[in-house]
């Protein structure tokens, strides 16, 4: 018996398979249930559900899982799936915004004879700042304010650690000590309570005024501190600096001076308990000849109950406290030189805890959390009490307002006799960046004043003191009410393009992402030397002018002065270096054929000659010189394209991971630049300055967030997303327009072709393959599809061909049945022995219900059983490049208008990586090598026709149908594409209106 293919049970694969055997017993009828449920509800996720589920059963201990029943472990795998999700979603488009999400699972652990009934709490945030800290412990205390009989369960905490950094899940339970059951009015209780005690118990784990010192000002102080040693007897002097902190210890550094030999012993053998790190030991200067040292090191804390405030973060007093002890025990009494600065500033801290000692008793680290935003930082000892309180005052009324519609702050101006105190809140975090820099304006240098810029979840505050009521304060004001309302209005009119993303993203290095899901986004980062005009013609792009030579196989590019985002000049050398790159025998690309028209770049490709006699080369800085074989009038078509980018060079040979990177490690120069680059999230392209041509770029942000069909649907119709659909996902039966949206359609954008892998064994009979193409019923495909399609009989789009006369053959049973037939003697099987074949395609959309009707055409006409493989796309697209598979789906489009160089060459030589088939034929190549050096179209047209007449004849692939480009967009939303075979120009497309959109 000859198995091609199975599909076993969903539980007995994932036992032998998918998952390790040492799993606990629950998790596959887990497995089972969540199978079942994404079954029924297909569009709700993913397979990434399973992933999850994974996760769960890795991280739980043993105690945790026979403890929970079936049924609440699959509620609290579902529910940890569906809140990241959503939480992923909320975080990419408002990214700024704390997103907290939390849910109730009650349940009753099991034990041998008795169950006990808890509470469990699933909580789901995004990370404001990498440093933020979250204890279910501290949370279980506050809400013992409420209830005081409610505790923690013993070993219920669980952390979903996923690939998502940015996001955290917590999962812990909580119960009464007298065991009885929450009541519904407790239920609600907490309900209510919880989600403000979250907000506070999600803290940075350092106030923002305890920064580290960089290497001037270590040696600042240490000058400073060796100018108070006089004399012989003078004490040593230590400056002790808070340096940074993480969950498991505090860090402080300490500027030690004294006179040597102070000691006979070792500093670190003086802190035996505590993590001694020696940084630097010096000479500062001499004192009757007595050496003065400085040893700069570090004291690492653990990070214990003592000095850690009830939510967690850190009371930097206390632990500054404890290093003052442990110095004094290592070397005897020092003068702590900025201790009596903090000294001060906690005198002041302990003043204003006593004005507001409600609020003190109630909620400290918000009043300790104004205090120490306070700014200038001396202001946290020398203001004065009631201004400092009248601040505060004016930050707790302004938390209480509401920002009305379309309103992106308020402005506040209170006026005292000697004083004018200034209130501002806004939510745009942007807000913050404004006001710091109006702060840096010269005018305000010569004010005494002070200020705290407060970010809470609700957005940004900003409680200024002016300590005079001058004219120069009245122009600071007007100053700060012009900045602000021109932030607005640039607010206001931003322009970002949202759009949801289903396919996966090869690769953002444009050497080796060079299909379509990758191209449309490097066409956004990347600029080439030539590039597509809106009409559809051909344009320079970095080419500042092109010249080409009378035998029209040379080309000179001279550039212009275009810049990388980092600033540096874009030259021929960066060119060069990156198509040079791609024909080296060690790159790994799938698309080195591209390059094939210039001179020696198939030879160096295959190690025959080296890069050096590739025909490419720098004349100088500014100019770049391309040979090619022979005449191809569509060259400066394929330098479009992403894989003709040029690259950094310097950036990849020092960082060659930078394709991984984000912000200004990923150097790019196209009209955007890469913010956010998150595979399984989404990526943020930001408008990059440094374009030469950027003022021609209306978009000022593009956001492109992955999600499924049913996320991105919910997203567009609540105005969170402005494109889903082609060419970034599916077009899906359940998308729809509304009267703020249409459909856009550009048909016959597509072709779909059926792939034999013919170097399968059974594949590579002829007769086999047209039995499976007489098999196809296209007709019924097309009428019962829910895009508009059109039959397709051969390989090339309408646009190409003469005439619609059928290349490839139309459904007839009885011939195919007589061919496989046929092929079944010639391959000496019989007809039971062939059972079951692979399909692998692009799950979900048009491609899944393709593959099904290919299923029940194949089983109702030959009684073959197909087993269907739906793969996400770049797993798809490595599977059909290494041969991986026996039938595979691809849609297909020319990137050029020219049809050798995209698509009759994919099929020349069988080792090529985008000749899927992997078939190649003698004939075929001979018609492709005369259409090449052929001049008169009328003849070159001949060839590839007759080329296209050995592809029919072989069948190597069946085309089934054209597909259009098909996608549900904003109304306001300007596009501007090139039909039939240009791509999207994203970049260039506009709102024709200025609505209040997200900026995230």
């Amino acid at each position: 018996m000859i198995e091609l293919g199975s599909d076993p049970d969903p539980t007995q694969e994932c036992k032998l398979k998918s998952f390790p055997v040492t799993f606990h017993n629950s998790f596959y009828l887990i497995y089972a249930r969540l199978r079942k449920w994404l079954n029924r509800f297909p569009n709700a996720t993913d397979l990434s559900l399973f992933k999850d589920l994974n996760l769960l059963y890795n991280l739980s201990t043993k105690k945790f899982l026979d403890h929970r029943d079936e049924n609440h472990l699959f509620r609290l795998s579902l529910s940890i799936h569906l809140m990241k999700n959503k939480l992923l979603r909320l975080s990419t488009f408002s990214d700024h915004v704390r997103h907290l999400q939390i849910r109730w699972i009650p349940t009753n652990l099991l034990f041998p004879f008795v169950n006990k009934p808890v509470l469990g709490c699933l909580i789901g945030f995004n990370l404001m700042d990498r440093y933020e800290l979250f204890d279910d412990e501290n949370i279980v205390l506050a809400l013992r304010k409420y209830l005081p009989q409610l505790q923690l369960v013993k070993e219920s905490s669980y952390c979903h650690h996923s690939e998502y950094k940015n996001l955290k899940l917590f999962y812990f339970e909580i119960e009464k000590k007298n065991n009885h059951l929450f009541s519904l009015s407790e239920q609600i209780l907490l309900k209510n309570k919880l989600h403000e005690q979250v907000k506070k118990s999600i803290q940075p784990l350092s106030p923002a005024i305890f920064m580290g010192l960089n290497d001037e000002e270590i040696y600042k102080n240490v000058l400073v501190l060796s100018q108070e040693i006089q004399s012989l007897n003078d004490l040593p002097q230590a400056f002790i600096t808070f340096e940074h902190q993480t969950g498991k210890e505090i860090v402080f550094r300490i500027n030690l001076v004294y006179i040597s030999p102070f000691h006979r012993f070792s500093l670190k053998e003086r802190f035996p308990d505590n993590h001694f790190v020696s940084q630097r030991v010096l000479i500062v200067k001499h004192l009757e000849d007595h050496p003065i040292e400085a040893h700069v090191f570090r004291i690492h804390l653990n990070r214990d109950a003592a000095f850690l405030r009830s939510n967690g973060s850190l009371d930097f007093y206390s632990a500054r406290k404890k290093v003052v002890v442990l110095i004094n025990n290592a070397v005897g009494d020092f003068r702590d030189y900025n201790g009596g600065i903090i000294l001060k500033q906690q005198e002041l801290l302990s003043d204003f805890r006593n004005r507001f000692i409600d609020i003190a008793e109630k909620d400290p680290e918000i009043l300790e959390s104004f205090f120490y935003t306070i700014f200038p930082l001396e202001k946290q000892v020398v203001l004065p009490l009631e201004i400092l309180s009248m601040l505060f005052q004016n930050f707790l009324e302004s938390r209480k307002e509401v920002l009305p519609p379309e309103s992106t702050y308020l402005f506040k101006i209170y006026r005292t006799t000697d004083q004018v105190f200034l209130c501002v809140h806004g939510e745009d975090s942007t807000l913050a960046t404004t006001i710091s820099e109006i702060l840096k304006e010269q005018s305000f240098t010569y004010l005494d004043y002070a200020y705290s810029l407060v970010h809470v979840v609700e957005g940004v505050y900003f409680n200024c003191v002016l300590q005079s009521n001058s004219a120069q304060t009245e122009k600071c004001v007007h100053m700060l009410q012009e900045s602000l309302y021109k932030w607005h209005q640039k607010l206001q009119q931003k322009q970002i393009l949202r759009i949801g993303v289903e396919y996966s993203i090869l690769s953002l290095d444009p050497r080796i992402g060079g299909e379509a899901a990758s191209g449309d986004v490097l066409r956004l980062l990347y600029e080439g030397l030539t590039r597509f005009h809106q009409n559809g013609t051909i344009e320079k792009g970095v080419a500042e002018s092109i010249e080409l030579s009378p035998n029209n196989k040379i080309y000179t590019f001279k550039l212009r002065q275009a810049l990388w985002n980092d600033g540096t000049p874009v030259t021929a050398y960066d060119f060069e270096y990156a198509w040079k790159k791609i024909l080296s025998p060690e790159f790994h690309t799938s698309f080195a054929y591209l390059f094939f028209p210039i001179k020696n770049a198939k030879e160096a490709k295959m190690g025959e000659v080296s890069l050096d006699k590739v025909g490419i080369e720098v004349l100088n800085e500014r100019t770049l010189r391309v040979e090619l074989v022979r005449p191809a009038p569509f060259f400066l078509q394929s330098t479009v394209h992403p894989l003709f980018s040029p690259i950094h060079r310097i950036v990849d040979q020092q960082q060659p991971q930078w394709p991984y990177y984000s912000g200004d490690n990923y150097p790019c120069n196209g009209p955007f630049c890469l913010a956010v680059n998150e595979p399984n999230q989404g990526y943020k392209l930001t408008k990059n300055p440094l374009y030469w041509d950027s003022a021609n770029v209306q978009l000022d942000q593009v956001t492109l967030t992955v999600m499924n069909p049913t996320q991105a649907l919910n997203a567009f119709h609540k105005s969170e997303l402005d494109w889903i659909g082609s060419p970034f996902g599916a077009w899906h039966p359940i998308y729809s327009d509304k009267k703020d949206s249409t459909i856009l359609t550009l048909p016959d954008s597509w072709v779909c072709w059926c792939i034999f892998n013919t170097s399968c064994p059974y594949f590579k009979n002829l007769k086999l393959r047209q039995a499976f193409a007489y098999a196809i019923q296209r007709s019924q495909i097309v009428q019962q599809s829910f895009l508009p399609l059109n039959p397709a009989f051969s390989l090339l789009l309408p646009y190409y061909q003469e005439n619609n006369q059928p290349l490839y053959p139309d459904f007839n049973p009885e011939k195919s049945r007589e061919l496989f037939d046929e092929a079944l003697n010639e391959l000496k099987l019989k007809k039971e022995d062939f059972k079951t074949i692979s399909l692998v395609f692009l799950e979900k959309g048009i491609r899944e219900f393709t593959a099904k009707c290919i299923q029940q055409q194949l089983k109702s006409c030959l009684g073959i059983e197909v087993n269907l493989k739906p793969l996400p796309w770049n797993i798809l697209f490595h599977s059909l490049t290494e041969g991986n598979f026996q039938l595979g789906l691809m849609h297909w489009n020319s990137w050029i208008d020219d049809l050798i160089y995209t698509t009759f060459n994919a099929f020349k030589f069988a080792k090529q990586e985008l000749n899927f088939s992997k078939w190649e034929n003698a004939s075929f190549q001979e018609y492709i090598n005369l259409s090449e050096n052929e001049t008169n179209p009328f003849q070159r047209s001949f060839y590839l026709k007759k080329a296209e007449e050995i592809l029919s004849e072989e069948t190597p692939i069946i085309p089934l149908f054209y597909q259009p480009y098909q996608a549900l967009i904003k109304k306001d939303l300007n596009i501007i594409y090139r039909p039939p075979c240009g791509p999207f120009n994203i970049s260039r497309s506009y709102f024709s209106k200025n609505e209040e959109r997200s900026s995230s």
